[in-house]
């Protein structure tokens, strides 16, 4: 016990003790700031992340059509943009993507396009009232791809899009590794 109290005694003397209280366990749960030098700060990593949504429902997007995702929540490393809806890869890697689609009384097909190739591909065929789809991929982006989603390229869907607070048609991305 007397070893214990030495402990304590040192560590508070060589550093700061902010915060103090008794467990139920009897113990002390002591919060230390130590004083003195620091390990040398690592680098920070870059965090490539966004979200976007759309902010109103979409007429029927016609065959191979972009979707733009205009409402951007999120865009950690600049590489979207709400204007063309086009996510630009800022860096070499492996990235995440996942778009969901939310549809009214309709049937469509949308796909995931890296640069000029088809990546993923949703279909959906709803005769009720709404319903979503939702894609994901992982892919392997160099710096400069252009990732995007668009209405499928050869078939023609029918009815609109739907994105409220009741539900959103969304797009995003980040960067794995």
């Amino acid at each position: 016990m007397l070893i214990s109290w030495i402990v304590i005694f040192c560590v508070v003397t060589v550093a700061d003790a902010t915060t103090s209280c008794r467990t139920a366990d009897g113990q002390y749960d002591v919060t230390v700031n130590f004083r003195g030098k620091h390990e040398p700060k690592t680098r920070k990593s870059t965090v490539i992340a966004f979200y976007a949504f759309m902010s109103l429902r979409s007429a029927k997007p016609g065959i191979g059509q972009r979707l733009v995702f205009d409402v951007m929540k999120t865009n950690e490393g600049g590489g979207y943009n709400r204007h063309t809806g086009v996510f630009t890869c800022p860096k070499t890697g492996i990235y995440v993507f996942v778009w969901v689609v939310r549809l009214g009384s309709a049937y469509h097909s949308f796909e995931l396009m890296v640069n000029n190739s088809v990546y993923g591909s949703t279909y959906l065929y709803n005769h009720a009232t709404g319903s979503s789809v939702s894609g994901t991929v992982v892919v392997h982006a160099s710096e400069g791809d252009s990732i995007y989603v668009r209405a499928h390229s050869t078939h023609k869907g029918t009815g609109e899009l739907n994105s409220n607070i009741h539900g959103r048609t969304t797009f995003s991305g980040w960067l794995l590794n």
